[in-house]
């Protein structure tokens, strides 16, 4: 999907972007944008800044855990409720 539009440079250097491309790529008010410089373009990426205290989340290999827990609660494949925690280290060690 292409969706082109012409913006003006205000007298600051600033742009204001669309509403309708900022719907299509999810970005909000507030959200970062990482500018480069391709031959004689200029390339804007949408770009969100994480917590580095939440940084593993993100990684490649808990969002793949993620996706599997997803897949399991979706096929309803859960373990049985635990009244504490040695009932579910028990039923773990099964």
């Amino acid at each position: 999907m292409t969706i082109s539009t012409i913006m003006k440079i205000s007298h600051q250097g600033q742009i204001r972007i669309p509403k309708k491309i900022m719907i299509s790529l999810g970005i909000e008010e507030g959200d970062y944008l990482e500018v480069d410089i391709e031959g004689n373009q200029i390339v804007l990426k949408p770009r969100k800044l994480i917590d580095p205290a939440q940084g593993w989340y993100w990684t490649k290999e808990w969002q793949e855990m993620e996706s599997e827990a997803d897949e399991d609660i979706k096929k309803d494949q859960l373990s049985e409720r635990f009244e504490s925690v040695e009932e579910g280290l028990k039923w773990l060690k099964k």
